[in-house]
């Protein structure tokens, strides 16, 4: 991966891997042009809509900055400038470059851009899909998993926090099993690399409540405490 920066100019700014991508400009981010393009294949609701594309041999993910809760009813996907290395898209590109770089399994980043006008910017983000891959609300509400499997989710969490990586939302629809059950971390927005270990259980508290909260709201949910303590063991490494 051979990462480049472009700032073209009228407020354009692009990072992206020269070895997937030749020249980005604004058409790779438009949701519209895809569509047109009947390249489309798949859409996911959150905070925005996330695109799955595919582009010649490439599938993609492409997502749009949406901001969340209150100031997301006022201010939408619109973000105060601080500097373009500081924008949001920017700093979750670098970050996965970073974490894929020390092995963990993490979408890989292809572009990512900032639009900024004055003191506001918006910005978008393209990784590599995961394949055959779902999130594990998806999985656990139609079977369950085994020992091992919660044991290897435990361990990605582990590895991810030797990184000294903080997730912001650690959550089960973030993470991913695919068809080898490999685990993979998503959504990086608002990560960030951290110093100490104080911040580390945060995160494995986090990814319990979200086991209890889909618990209570599924009819079917395979999930236990017992599940829980082999998470923990992979977590610890026993």
């Amino acid at each position: 991966m051979a990462t480049i920066r472009r700032d073209i100019g009228a407020g354009h700014h692009f990072i992206f891997d020269d070895t997937v991508v030749d020249n980005p400009n604004e058409d790779l981010f438009d949701p519209n042009l895809w569509q047109a393009q009947n390249k489309v294949t798949g859409k996911a609701k959150g905070r925005g809509t996330t695109l799955f594309i595919t582009h010649e041999t490439h599938q993609w993910v492409l997502r749009h900055f949406n901001r969340g809760g209150l100031i997301g009813k006022l201010l939408s996907d619109q973000y105060f400038f601080t500097g373009v290395e500081k924008s949001r898209p920017f700093k979750e590109f670098r970050l996965l470059e970073y974490m894929r770089e020390k092995g963990l399994r993490v979408p890989e980043p292809v572009a990512a851009r900032i639009h900024r006008r004055g003191a506001i910017y918006r910005g978008d983000l393209i990784t590599k899909a995961i394949p055959n891959s779902r999130d594990l609300h998806h999985i656990l509400c139609e079977s369950a998993l085994s020992a091992d499997d919660w044991r290897h989710i435990g361990k990605a969490l582990s590895k991810m926090h030797k990184c000294q990586v903080h997730h912001h939302d650690a959550n089960i629809r973030n993470i991913m099993m695919d068809d080898k059950r490999n685990i993979w971390l998503i959504d990086f927005d608002r990560c960030e690399k951290r110093t100490g270990e104080s911040w580390k259980q945060s995160n494995v508290d986090r990814l319990l409540r979200s086991l209890h909260k889909e618990k209570t709201k599924n009819t079917i949910f395979h999930w236990s405490d017992e599940d829980w303590k082999y998470c923990l063991e992979g977590y610890n490494g026993e």
